[in-house]
Formats: C-alpha cells, structure tokens, sequence
C-alpha cells in the first residue's frame, strides 16, 4: 500500500487526456524564480519612484555613471535625470593657489593602512615622499591599454593605482586613449593644450594640484605629472562636496590626495564582491579627511579600480575577468630609482 508521499504526481481531469504534473523540484524552481523577479521588481519599483530620495539618487546616480547610462533614460524624463545628474568630474577649484614645495622630504617609507566598513574595505598606500609618485602610460597608446601591475613592473615601481579617465571605444575597454591632459615625468603625452580641463597633476617639488588648468598653465605651476579626473573631494582640509552634489552611486572607488606634511595617499575601497557593496563619493571624501587629507580628489573607479603594492593586490579589481586595460595609473618609484 503506497503511503501519501509515496502517491506519483498525477493530476486527473475527468473527461480529459490525462496531465502529468512538473516534478515538485522543478515546481519549487519555478515559484522560487517567480519570487525573485517580483521582489527585483518591487525593491526597483520602490526604489525608482518610492518617497525614499536618498536610495533613488543613488541609484540613478549608479547607473548614469555606469557603462550603460542609457538603460535608465526610458523610465524617466529628461527633467527627472537632470535633478539626480551625477555631479561633474570637472568640479574643481579654479584660479590661483599657493604651491607648496617638498623637495627637502626624502624619507621612503611607506605605510599600509587596512579600511573597513560595513559596506566596503580597502586600503591606503601612504608614500611619505611625494617626489616618488608618477603617472605611468599605456606603452601602447592611442591603440589599447595597459593593466596596472604591467605598469608597475615596466616602471620598475613598487606600488600602482589606475588613474584618470580614458574613451572607451565603443564598449570595448579597450582603454587606449587617456582622457584629457596627460603628462608623464615632465613630458607631454596627450590633450587638449588650449582648454581648461580638470586635472590632478604633481609638482616637480611634489605637491598634488587638483583643479582646472590649461596646458600652458600646469607649466607655469611646475606640473610633471598630470592626468585628467575627477571631482575634486578635499580642499584645504575640507570637504569639497556636500550631500547636495549628484551621487555616482556605489561602487569601487580610487582616490589620491595628499597630507599637510607632504605625504601622498593613495586610497582604493571595493565593491561588488566579498569586500562589500561599494562606496560613495562622500565615503572617499571621509576616509581622506579622516587619515588627514588637504587636498584630494577621485581617481577613475568601478572595474578600473585596483591598488598594487609589493608584488600582491591590497584592493584587487572587481572585474571578474581580471585586470582591466587602462591608459594611465599613478606608480610609486623604488628606493633608488628616481
């Protein structure tokens, strides 16, 4: 006698072929996925057009910011994607500003500081002697990119973090041609030489500029190193953007700024994958004024972020592919090799 657990899975329908039920397991499948679409749906739902503004500015922020910005555009109208515009990258100091000068600093230390959160980790590289950063490039420019630890190791450096923006081709990544001004160890390398752009550049002296400039004007300062990024986070130790600014959302984010008493900072916080969900602009914005930064500003970040240091990755890159082709990234020469 077949107990009730034991009853095959036949439905009956009287005056009808009969039917065979889906096995329970592939039923439970179906309801589970289902569930899912309906809770993706209705968390989206809440958070796209639910009263929390916060949660809606930051994920309109995300994906504005993202590779597919137009995946977002049908559902709202150009008025609404105004108002939760990500702040721009060009949002920097301008005119004049005092350029302080490190040249007498030659301490090579180099500190490794471990930052945790609940929604992220990562890691500040900080380099005492400034004179020691540089911009490395891509060795094949204007055609693909090159990874950061190649960088690293085609420098002969000892640390690396991805630096400015670059044009994506088409959706490739390929990352070939740098966004803006570049400069590498007092040479020219691409962009624009009539217009102001934003910049994060580094003296001969080493001192961090963020701000926008033009060509001939990076000269004047002193400029021996640039790439083009942004937006500005610090400012005379403070902070320089406020929560009315656009989100870019979270993500993987990199940063560089600098310490009153010269030290350079190079920070990396992760995402999407066991470090956490991400950060903010304003959480980068934080770590740098926490750990004493005057002056900072935000590095290219997403999948392009990494920091390097010592033959291992402090912050590896979220992309599941591995490193991605970049066309600059910020290198931290060796003892003895500037």
């Amino acid at each position: 006698m077949l107990n009730a657990s034991m009853q095959p899975e036949i439905s009956i329908s009287y005056g009808k072929k009969r039917r065979r039920r889906l096995p329970r397991s592939v039923r439970i499948a179906l309801n589970c996925g289902l569930f899912l679409v309906y809770t993706i749906g209705s968390t989206a739902a809440i958070a796209l057009y639910g009263p929390f503004d916060n949660i809606r500015r930051t994920v309109i922020g995300a994906v504005l910011t993202s590779s597919h910005p137009w995946v977002i555009k049908p559902f709202f109208s150009a008025a609404t994607l105004r108002k939760y515009m990500p702040v721009s990258i060009d949002k920097m100091s301008t005119g004049p500003m005092k350029v302080a000068d490190y040249s007498y600093i030659h301490d090579n230390q180099i500190e490794v500081i471990p930052i945790h959160s609940d929604k992220y980790t990562g890691c500040l590289l900080i380099i005492h002697d400034p004179k020691r950063v540089h911009v490395a490039v891509t060795k094949n420019l204007g055609n693909i990119g090159e990874t950061v630890t190649s960088m690293v190791h085609d420098a002969h450096a000892v640390a690396g973090i991805n630096g400015g923006g670059f044009f994506d081709g088409q959706g490739h990544g390929t990352g070939g041609k740098p966004m803006g001004l570049t400069i590498s160890r007092g040479k020219y390398v691409s962009g624009d030489k009539q217009a102001a752009q934003p910049v994060i550049g580094i003296t001969k002296s080493g001192a961090l500029i963020v701000g926008k400039y033009t060509y001939s004007q990076l000269q004047q300062l002193g400029i021996e190193e640039a790439v083009s990024y942004g937006p500005q986070l610090v400012k005379d130790s403070k902070p320089y953007l406020s929560s009315a600014d656009g989100s870019w959302g979270i993500a993987p984010r990199s940063a560089i700024g600098q310490r009153q008493d010269g030290s350079i900072m190079l920070l990396a916080l992760s995402g999407r994958g066991d470090g956490g969900i991400g950060a903010s602009l304003l959480d980068c914005q934080e770590v740098m004024l926490e750990y004493g930064a005057k002056v900072a500003a935000n590095l290219d970040g997403g999948y392009s972020s990494e920091l390097y240091y010592n033959g291992k990755f402090l912050v590896a890159p979220s992309n599941p592919l591995g490193e991605r082709y970049v066309a600059t990234s910020f290198v931290v020469d060796g003892e003895g090799t500037r």
